[in-house]
């Protein structure tokens, strides 16, 4: 059989084929490619739930990148701002400003003394020490203990302080003022046994809540008013704790009976909430005395320095 006779019968059958079976391929389909793998990323790593003081972070990190400006009432910035730090954003301790008023031969009254924590450090700065409390705040424990120490404490009613005029260079009145229940009559006395020149010294409760019998928070113009009310003038105030981080830890606490808390490491004035408050300041171009009140304007407490003075003596003005 020649070629083409050949090549006629073969597409003779392949037509045949056809006819019988349309649906069979005329010829095998082509290898279809796999697809590549597409690269997938790792996945990430679960993590538990964000920890409350990355909350309160973030928090008050969206809450400061939406400052503009800054809305603060004209009356705390004029009444309070002179005894305000205007050259440092250090938070200087009330124990920084006891240690710099110190004087060879000083006495010092630890107004409000209980259990006589702050004495070793007085006394270690020279001071001569003297306690003073109220009778009916003292526990027995307490009470037995003062009493093996002779004059070295004293009680009183809580109105009349049981020394002379004049008697002391520095009152040290450290977390006690806002239990006091008689204010004007309170700082009426210090007053009386400060000599002239003397300084009230210590740190108070602002916007913190209740504890121990606190009876009247002080906001810093409030302490301006009492201390004029006797005669005596406030000089500086500094911020302490703010109130983001102290009133969480605090509710933390009342909640579950323990201090080991994960805002323990935000307190204070080097604290995270400060920390923020200084750059948004900085960012809204303010001054030095404006960043502080800012800081104080948000604080449970307040550090204080104030001097009794003597005759019209201006209003001082604090660097």
């Amino acid at each position: 059989m020649s070629a083409l006779t050949r090549l006629n019968v073969t597409a003779l059958r392949r037509s045949l084929a056809r006819l019988l079976d349309p649906d069979r391929p005329t010829a095998s389909p082509a290898p279809v490619a796999e697809p590549a793998p597409v690269a997938r990323p790792d996945p990430a790593p679960e993590t538990g739930p964000e920890t409350l003081d990355a909350q309160l972070e973030r928090l008050i990190g969206a809450i400061t990148a939406r400052a503009t400006t800054l809305a603060l009432d004209g009356s705390f910035y004029h009444e309070v701002g002179p005894a305000v730090n205007g050259t440092s954003l250090e938070a200087r301790s009330a124990e920084d400003l006891l240690a710099a008023a110190f004087r060879p031969g000083a006495r010092l009254l630890d107004f409000g003394c209980g259990a006589m924590h702050s004495r070793p450090f007085i006394e270690s700065l020279g001071y001569a020490w003297q306690g003073v409390d109220y009778l009916d705040s003292v526990s027995g424990t307490v009470r037995d203990q003062v009493a093996r120490l002779g004059d070295a404490v004293r009680f009183y009613d809580g109105r009349v302080l049981p020394f002379a005029d004049g008697e002391f260079d520095v009152v040290w009145a450290m977390v006690v003022l806002h239990h006091v229940q008689h204010i004007d009559l309170s700082f009426g006395e210090i007053a009386r046994v400060l000599r002239p020149g003397g300084k009230l010294i210590g740190q108070v409760a602002y916007l913190e809540q209740m504890q121990d019998y606190g009876t009247f928070n002080f906001t810093p113009y409030g302490l301006k008013v009492a201390a004029q009310a006797a005669g005596l003038r406030l000089t500086r105030v500094e911020p302490k704790h703010d109130a983001f981080v102290f009133l969480l830890r605090r509710l933390l606490i009342t909640l579950t009976a323990s201090d080991d808390t994960p805002f323990n490491h935000m307190m204070g004035p080097e604290g995270f909430v400060h920390r923020t408050l200084i750059e948004t300041g900085h960012r809204l171009g303010l001054d030095l005395r404006t960043i502080n009140l800012l800081r104080i304007l948000f604080c449970t407490h307040v550090v204080f320095e104030i001097e009794k003075i003597t005759g019209d003596a201006p209003e001082a003005r604090t660097a």
